[in-house]
């Protein structure tokens, strides 16, 4: 009987079946790191855009009236340092920071008549970032959202 053929063939079948499995887990490893580099740039919008609405609501509390006033520009760049602007495209410099990626931008939107109150003010904070899976590096395909009413905090309403 010949032996050394039938080794030769149990041996490239072992080959086969060791690459197989090696891919599958090389696969379940990238995915992964995939996942949770996501859930970490989401983690960061998430507290960018907790920030935004807080820089808002300390802005509506320090002076209405300008806050107010700012609400007839629907859409507005918060910076990196928290500042206002009317650029319509605001990337974030958090360069400062090697552990989080560059590619975020936060957007900041004031409306009247949004479905709260009268007087009062609709604001809402998007936060999109580019984690390298978008079309281009311009571009970003991920966003977190947050929403909050805003209203004048002094005004004294009659009894």
């Amino acid at each position: 009987m010949n032996q050394k053929g039938q080794s030769l063939i149990e041996a490239l079948i072992a080959l086969g079946a060791a690459a197989l499995i090696v891919s599958a887990i090389s696969v379940a490893v990238i995915t992964a790191v995939n996942s949770a580099d996501y859930s970490k740039y989401e983690n960061q919008a998430t507290h960018l855009a907790q920030q935004g609405i807080e820089v808002l609501k300390q802005s509506s509390q320090a002076n209405w009236n300008a806050f107010n006033a700012d609400s007839n520009l629907a859409t507005h760049c918060l910076n990196s340092s928290n500042q206002f602007s009317a650029e319509f495209n605001c990337p974030l410099d958090l360069s400062v920071d090697p552990n989080i990626s560059p590619n975020f931008m936060r957007q900041v939107d004031l409306m009247r008549d949004s479905g709260c109150g009268a007087n009062d003010i609709y604001g809402k904070v998007d936060v999109y970032w580019n984690d390298g899976r978008c079309k281009s590096p311009s571009y970003y395909c991920h966003k977190v959202e947050l929403d909050s009413c805003f209203a004048d905090i002094n005004k004294v309403t009659p009894l």
